[in-house]
């Protein structure tokens, strides 16, 4: 399998928008064996700008402050994002948070539940797919 499944990838997608109303994702996958690895990719909603462009993935609606990084593989699921300039991470099998040096940190505010969350509604959809 090249590309995620359509029906993953509007799902997956969903998921992420329910926590982030204001933003729309672009999922970028990358497909292994036993593994994928999602970009989500952050924009604005056409009702957070200004102006219109007529193309809804043109850089002028970019957020890349809410872009992270699901990766799945032999059972286990991490999301990781740039997070006020530090590179973090969620282990959804251990329910644990670290950062860029692998030392272990409480959940970050604001959005370390929302991802909690995403997490916990990406993992049976991902196992589905590499399992």
């Amino acid at each position: 399998m090249q590309t995620l499944p359509l029906e993953l990838e509007l799902a997956a997608s969903q998921i992420a928008a329910q926590y982030y109303p204001h933003r729309r994702f672009k999922l970028v996958s990358k497909i292994g064996s036993n593994c994928v690895d999602i970009e989500f990719q952050g924009y604005y909603t056409e009702k957070c700008v200004t102006q219109k462009r007529s193309n809804p993935t043109d850089d002028f609606y970019r957020d890349k402050t809410i872009d992270f990084t699901v990766g799945y593989g032999y059972g286990q699921l991490s999301i990781s994002a740039w997070w006020r300039g530090a590179i973090l991470a969620f282990d959804y099998n251990t329910k644990s948070w670290s950062n860029e040096d692998g030392e272990d940190i409480s959940c970050p505010y604001p959005d370390g539940e929302e991802f909690e969350q995403i997490a916990a509604e990406l993992y049976p959809l991902l196992q589905k797919l590499v399992n």
